[in-house]
């Protein structure tokens, strides 16, 4: 019996997560977590045993966006254009989830679990940002939390409904040509 309650909590909370990431995208982070919880299939009283709040829960799914990252972080190698490839994935990811960057977004600067995003983030790109520095395949001053920021402006194109998706590509392009370029900007021709 302990076994399929367990099982039950398992997939209440997998429901629950879902169901956020759908309810976020269509209404925003401060759509009525009631809402969440009908669109999962469960009953206000379950959702809370999982999440005691709106803060709980979002650190939920930030915590399992940082999880996928570094999986993916660490499968694609750091040499050549491992930094492009893993941006372009981190940027995908962070498009199709523009939850994640309405949270970042709206968090204090000293919030524990955006502090540790920070981190996560810097420590899962640092690599792959120091090799393309050092190879010159972008310019000397880009930083991680460049890249970061990046993210979150392109996520915020992807939710913003009149620039459509020709709007989106092209921002995500000039986002790429700017870290191809950084450098040979600042080179006289």
């Amino acid at each position: 019996m302990t076994v399929k309650r367990r099982a039950d909590f398992a997939e209440n909370r997998l429901r629950i997560l879902e169901a956020a990431n759908e309810i976020f995208v269509e209404d925003g982070v401060g759509a009525p977590l009631d809402s969440i919880a009908k669109r999962a299939g469960i009953g206000r009283a379950t959702f809370f045993r999982h999440f005691p709040d709106r803060r709980a829960l979002i650190n939920e799914m930030l915590d399992m966006f940082l999880a996928d990252l570094e999986v993916k972080a660490k499968e694609i190698p750091v040499e050549g254009e491992g930094l492009f490839d893993l941006v372009r994935h981190f940027f995908d990811e962070m498009i199709a989830n523009a939850p994640i960057a309405d949270y970042l977004r709206a968090q204090s600067r000293e919030d524990p679990a955006l502090l540790d995003a920070v981190e996560r983030f810097n420590a899962l790109l640092g690599p792959h940002v120091k090799h393309a520095i050092d190879e010159k395949l972008v310019g000397p001053e880009l930083r991680t939390n460049d890249i970061v920021i990046l993210a979150v402006m392109l996520a915020a194109a992807a939710t913003t409904p009149n620039i459509g998706p020709e709007g989106r590509r092209r921002a995500y392009d000039v986002v790429f040509q700017g870290l191809r370029q950084t450098d040979r900007a600042r080179t006289p021709a």
